[in-house]
This record gives structure tokens, C-alpha cells and sequence, in this order.
């Protein structure tokens, strides 16, 4: 008796189980905001070094390259810059091109910090437009490049805050 009893009581569950669901209605809202920054650059560029003979390599003294980076922000905004080398660094400020024995070097100037790969960087915005300026210089490794032609690749990764 006690187990037709539980048997009756466990079909009797099942079917409760199976009657149909109560609709159910979620309404999802929110709002759209601007970005904190945009960009004042392309997204992608190709930047010109010019020549540099090996006799500068050697004296170190190819002259400097600067990319100015500009952001339009609102006031109290962060932006957060890493960069990274897409074909590898020599050291965490020196960037590999694709010509054996030279490099891109990553130049610091006056009170803006160096950037190095591989580490974010971090930058308050004021009343006036952040301008980040990358300065790079081709750079002779542990020994002196063939001449020729060379490209590097270095990716920019971006958080506004």
C-alpha cells in the first residue's frame, strides 16, 4: 500500500511538474552614451622614417621621428595606451624590424615618460587635449644592419576610462 502510495504521489508530481509555465514578460532598457575619447589619428597609419646611413647607426645619432597621438576627451577622462611590438622587441623600449641587426627605439622627451612595451601607460585628461607623442629612432642592435629597406609593426591598445 505505502508503495502504491508513492507511486501515486510521484505521478501526481511529474504531471504538476509538466503544466505549462507562466508568461513572463522582462523589460531591458538603458541609455547610449558618447565615448569618453575619440580619436584626433587614424586608426591605422604608416609612418615615414626617411633614410639613415650606417654611419649614423653607428654614431647613433639617426634623427628622431615623432607621431603626435591625439585624444579629445572630456575633462577627468583616462586614457590607458599599451603598445606592443607585432614582431618582437630587443628590449622593452627597442621594437625588431624585419632587417636583421636594426631596430625602433621608443624615445622618452623632457617630462613625458618614456613608453615601454608591453606596459600600459596612464594619462588623466585636463581642459586641453591629451597629445601622447610616440618618438621613435632606427638603432643599430649587436651589429650593424645591411642596408636596405626595412617595416616594423607596433599595435596600440586603447582603454578610455
Amino acid at each position: 500500500m505505502n508503495a502504491l502510495l508513492i507511486l501515486i504521489l510521484a505521478l501526481w508530481s511529474t504531471v504538476a511538474l509538466a503544466q505549462p509555465a507562466s508568461t513572463v514578460q522582462l523589460d531591458v532598457n538603458g541609455r547610449l552614451i558618447e565615448p569618453a575619447c575619440r580619436l584626433q589619428f587614424n586608426t591605422s597609419m604608416e609612418v615615414e622614417l626617411g633614410s639613415a646611413n650606417i654611419n649614423q647607426l653607428k654614431d647613433d645619432t639617426v634623427p628622431v621621428t615623432e607621431v603626435p597621438l591625439s585624444f579629445d576627451c572630456r575633462i577627468g577622462s583616462r586614457v590607458s595606451l599599451a603598445l606592443t611590438a607585432a614582431s618582437g622587441r630587443f628590449d622593452e623600449v627597442t621594437l625588431l624590424t624585419n632587417r636583421p641587426g636594426l631596430g625602433l627605439r621608443l624615445i622618452g622627451e623632457g617630462s613625458q615618460p618614456r613608453l615601454v612595451l608591453g606596459q600600459p601607460h596612464l594619462w588623466t585628461v585636463g581642459e586641453t587635449p591629451l597629445v601622447v607623442s610616440l618618438r621613435v629612432k632606427p638603432v643599430a642592435l649587436e651589429t650593424l644592419p645591411e642596408a636596405g629597406t626595412f617595416t616594423a609593426t607596433l599595435l596600440m591598445q586603447i582603454i578610455y576610462l
